[in-house]
């Protein structure tokens, strides 16, 4: 990797790819997952660069890592459409402060 490919990485450790069933397993070092936030059980997704480097992050974000949660709440806003209505409003009378 150059100077360039490694601006803005953290080098951690290394770990070795196995054989896991039909599939293959890397092992997460603690310190990386501490560090990303990876917890047992957590759903990831996977993406392969032009050049071929691996990244993994999770698909939901943790509940404590705010910025992310903001960018897929903003997502997932920018897919409604103007004319959408959560079922809530469709079966629910208003009460509270969403009375206007």
């Amino acid at each position: 990797m150059n100077h360039e490919q490694k601006k803005g990485l953290v080098y951690m450790t290394t770990a070795t790819v196995r054989k896991w069933g039909n599939s293959l397993a890397v092992r997460i070092p603690q310190e990386v997952s501490e560090l990303v936030k990876f917890t047992d059980g957590v759903e990831i997704e996977m993406y392969v660069t032009e050049n071929k480097e691996v990244l993994l992050r999770t698909a939901v974000p943790t509940a404590d890592d705010q910025e992310s949660l903001r960018k897929h709440f903003l997502s997932l806003r920018a897919k409604c459409k103007p004319d959408m209505v959560a079922h809530e409003e469709m079966f629910a009378d208003p009460m509270g402060d969403e009375i206007i």
